[in-house]
């Protein structure tokens, strides 16, 4: 039996990517060299984000945040840190890989987030946001140019990234439908900067850049052919499985347990989930496998437009299409460099593990 070299990779995404039917068709619980969080394969700062949801925080800029708001959320991201880091040394004494989703912005300072929505004039003063970690990572963490998350230079280097990216055309306008009905905005101001701090690729393109400058060659190396950071493209994805497949044979796993059929969620199980997961959730849920009919193809922006202002209303529609066509610049640098399947002539080349 191949011996299993540990490994730790993160899969960085945004919301509506399809991230969700990814984990589902790599079968995690069936690969047991791998473990990756929860069943939605991580999310571990997801009560962070909740936090500055019910404090209110995401409609305001951070300079109208009181003291006490700031250290709780300081706190929150420091504690949710410590338990990943208890679950990281826990996967390491069993010999296993990991496997951890967690959408970009989930990562990004509050202070990067409130200039982006709100403007720099609602940063009053530097706060600082970069998590304590364990020596054992540096005596002297860092975080460098590009580095906008409250992780160090350190952590982030112990981890091979993935980035998985879809057409701002569909992930926005799915993000704000499913906001609107989650986070029903009290006005016209908090529905101008509704989903507006994920609804662009700015973050994914920076740290994606910041892995490709900080990773050393023996770091990045996969087989020859590609390197780490790897980009996904949800188009592929749903369309074609050898890179699904690809993707699994390059971290080790098991591809004969991928899914790419499954049993749709029952009654049952869905009465369990609570409103947001349910929501977010709600087309893999109902589905028994990749649904058809998901992907951007070669979507007009201009025709979709219309449809959001219908859908959302003249104001909506135009602030959607804006970021949509702010974003694809991002999205296109991050497309152009999307792993694609193995061409059928070319021989395989060995997966490179890191000792």
């Amino acid at each position: 039996m191949k011996s299993h070299n540990p490994r730790r990779f993160y899969l960085i995404t945004y919301p509506r990517t399809g991230s969700n039917l990814l984990v589902r068709m790599l079968g995690l619980d069936n690969q047991p060299d791998f473990v990756s969080g929860d069943d939605r394969g991580g999310y571990i700062f997801l009560p962070t984000i909740k936090l500055m949801t019910d404090l209110g925080l995401r409609s305001k800029g951070i300079a109208d945040w009181t003291p006490n708001e700031i250290q709780q959320v300081q706190q929150n991201y420091q504690e949710c840190f410590d338990k990943f880091q208890e679950y990281l040394e826990a996967a390491s004494l069993q010999r296993r890989s990991v496997i951890i989703k967690e959408h970009v912005h989930f990562l990004v300072k509050p202070t990067a987030l409130s200039e982006l929505v709100f403007g720099a004039n609602n940063i009053p003063h530097e706060i600082p946001w970069a998590l304590q970690i364990p020596e054992s990572y540096g005596l002297e963490p860092e975080q460098s140019f590009l580095n906008q998350t409250v992780l160090p230079d350190e952590f982030l280097k112990t981890w091979s990234p993935a980035f998985l990216i879809r057409h701002p055309a569909l992930a926005f306008p799915s993000l704000y439908r499913a906001l609107w009905e989650l986070e029903t905005p009290a006005n016209d101001e908090e529905a101008d900067s509704l989903g507006e701090h994920c609804m662009t690729l700015r973050w994914t393109r920076a740290l994606y850049e910041w892995y490709s400058r900080n990773l050393t060659a023996a770091e990045s190396y996969i087989d020859g052919r590609n390197t780490w950071p790897i980009i996904l493209d949800a188009d592929d994805i749903m369309t074609d499985p050898d890179v699904v497949v690809r993707f699994a044979e390059i971290m080790g796993m098991d591809v004969s347990q991928l899914s790419f059929s499954w049993t749709p969620a029952s009654v049952k199980q869905k009465k369990q989930m609570d409103p947001f997961t349910k929501r977010y959730l709600s087309t893999l849920l109902a589905s028994g496998g990749i649904v058809q009919g998901k992907t951007a193809g070669s979507i007009d922006i201009e025709t979709e437009a219309k449809k959001w202002c219908l859908e959302f209303g003249y104001r909506a529609g135009k602030r959607i299409e804006r970021l949509v066509r702010e974003a694809m610049p991002d999205y296109k640098f991050l497309k152009s460099r999307r792993l694609t399947p193995r061409p059928q002539d070319q021989e395989t080349l060995p997966v490179v593990e890191l000792l």
